[in-house]
Parts: structure tokens; sequence; C-alpha cells
């Protein structure tokens, strides 16, 4: 069965929103000059962390960039796939840099690139719960794969924060749906293993994860203006065929700064945000073992909302480094990741 958000809810506003993206960036060139070839469809160049960086680090900058630290929210909602510890609450590391106080209500999701829309539905569905109460949701990802692995030629890095309240306001989170369905064999890492891993099973599970959410949604939803789609390039264009959406309208930001994991949605709805008008309503959708989709409403020009420059600022922003100096920050060729010294 699909979930979905309750129809007659309590009004959900977003009161603040920000954006963090690592400090270097690698041009897909760097893949042809060391491997030959980019396995990267689509890619230009993507964000990656340097030595001192992580998804923690990154979601505190956009948290605070958020004014989470004023806006005092009771609640946060953590979603991302590379947390620094398998048992240690990384929330607990975030809360700690944003604010002295400990009476929050706190939860990490993870397990798949829906963690960070999966934290925004969370966190609006706490305000409906909790009627006049904040929530801070944060979507930061830093996937990793083996250096020789086809797959990791696309795994960037970035964070999301979005600071939800008591509505009305700028931008109504409305409903959302998610489906569910096994995809075994297609991004994959199991307890402790280092990285990522695929074992490149070519089903079509994104066109049936499509199919299932379009059944769960029905046909009487409002008819998005904008989409912000997770994924690839490709899997962006795939979304925005099923959905009936010119390219125009549609964010991704794969091409930019590489698949950010559970944070791809989440960066690519706040581009939607910066670029959409009073009267348009989004669509954020993220796949993978099933899928999610949040619609969000737009009543005023929600770029005022935002903490810190726009997606595209960040996304142009960073210093280049080559394929060497990139493996030295991912501490690839250092004796304590099992390489060479």
């Amino acid at each position: 069965m699909p979930t979905e958000s309750p129809p007659d809810a309590v009004p959900v506003a977003l009161r603040a929103y920000a954006v963090s993206l690592p400090a270097l960036r690698l041009p897909a060139t760097a893949y042809y000059a060391a491997w030959g070839r980019c396995a990267a469809k689509g890619l230009r160049r993507k964000a990656v962390c340097a030595f001192d960086e992580d998804a923690i680090t990154l979601a505190v900058a956009a948290a605070r960039a958020a004014g989470a630290e004023t806006l005092a929210p009771k609640a946060l909602f953590l979603g991302t796939t590379t947390l620094p510890y398998d048992e240690k609450p990384s929330a607990a590391t975030l809360v700690s840099a944003l604010t002295a106080e400990t009476d929050l209500h706190v939860v990490e999701l993870h397990g798949s690139p829906l963690a960070g829309l999966q934290a925004v539905a969370a966190a609006a569905d706490y305000c409906r719960a909790h009627p006049g109460r904040r929530a801070l949701a944060v979507a930061a990802d830093a996937p990793a794969a083996a250096p020789d692995a086809p797959l990791e030629h696309g795994f960037g890095a970035g964070a999301c924060a979005f600071v939800l309240g008591p509505g009305p306001g700028p931008v109504t989170v409305g409903r959302y749906t998610a489906v569910s369905r096994e995809t075994f064999g297609s991004r994959m890492r199991r307890r402790e293993a280092p990285w990522t891993s695929d074992l490149e099973l070519r089903g079509d599970t994104l066109g049936a994860v499509l199919d299932d959410l379009a059944a769960a949604r029905g046909p009487r939803r409002p008819r998005p203006t904008r989409l912000a789609a997770g994924g690839t390039a490709a899997d962006a264009r795939r979304i925005a065929r099923h959905v009936d959406m010119p390219r125009e309208a549609v964010s991704n930001l794969f091409a930019e700064i590489g698949d950010a994991g559970a944070a791809n949605a989440a960066l690519a709805l706040a581009d939607a945000l910066d670029k959409a008008a009073a009267g348009e309503t989004l669509l954020a959708l993220a796949a993978g073992a099933g899928a999610i989709a949040l619609e969000l409403h737009v009543s005023e020009r929600p770029a005022r909302l935002r903490g810190g420059p726009s997606v595209a600022t960040w996304a142009a922003a960073g210093r280049e480094v080559d394929y060497v100096g990139y493996l030295r920050h991912r501490g690839v060729l250092s004796s304590h990741a099992g390489g060479a010294a």
C-alpha cells in the first residue's frame, strides 16, 4: 500500500531553506585523463569533499545558513546514507553544533536516496501533529565507491536544510505519496562495507516505481509547474517525460555537482524554489527501492526564504582539483585506507 499524508491536515509552511556544497570540484575530464573515459553520462563536474568535510559538516553548514540556530525548531529529521558512525547518532552532533538545547525530537533516516525527501515529509508530519512547532529537515550526503568502480565517477556531495513551521506562508508543504519496491542489484552497501557498489543487474526499476507512484497519486492531483528530480541526468529526463514536464521546468543538479545521494532531490528542490514564482506548484521526486513525491504550493516568490547563495551560485563556485588531488582528499592514497602511503 502507498503511504500518503492526510488530505485535511494542519497547514505547514516552509520558513527557510539553505544549501551547502563542499569546497572542491572535480571535472569530468579528470576521469578521461585517468581512465580514458567518464562513466557518468551527462556529468560536467562534481562537488567533492575535502579531507576535513563529510555529510555532517555539510549538514551543519546548511542548517546554520537556513537560520536553524535562531528559528529554534523542536525537532530534527536528518536524511543521509553516509553517516560517520554505524552506531552513535550523528544527528546529535548536528544538534550540538546548532543549539545548547537538548529537548529536541531527533530522527535519522538512511538506507537509500529517498532519505532526504523522507526527512522533509517526516518534518511536515511532525509539524502537523504538533501545531505551532517548527521542525528542521536536513538532507546531506557524500556517497563513495571504490576508485576503480564505474559507479564512483558520478558520486558527488552536498546538503540542503529546510525549516518548516505553522502555515500559511509563502510556500505551503502539500501532500506526499510514497511507494516501495525491491531493487536488489542496483546500488547497495552492506553493513561495515566502506563503499557503495552496483551489481549492474539492469532491470527497469525506475519505470516500475514511477508507474507505482502515478497509480498511487491518482489522476486528480494538481498538475505541477516545476519538477525537482533526484538521480542522474538520464533519470531526470525519464521522470520529466513521465510527468509530462518540459525540460526548462526541471531542476536536476547531476551535471554540476554529481550524484549527491540522499541530498539529490532536496538540492533539486532548493533550485526549484530559487526559480519559482507565485502561483506555481512544485513536485519533488526521489526514487530508489521505491519513490517519494512531495508537493509544494507557492503563493509568494520563495527565494526570499533562502539563507545564503542560490543553488546555481553554489554549483558554480568551488576550487577545481586534479584526479590525484581528489584521491588524496578522499584518503585513498593513504596507508590508513589500505592503499600506498
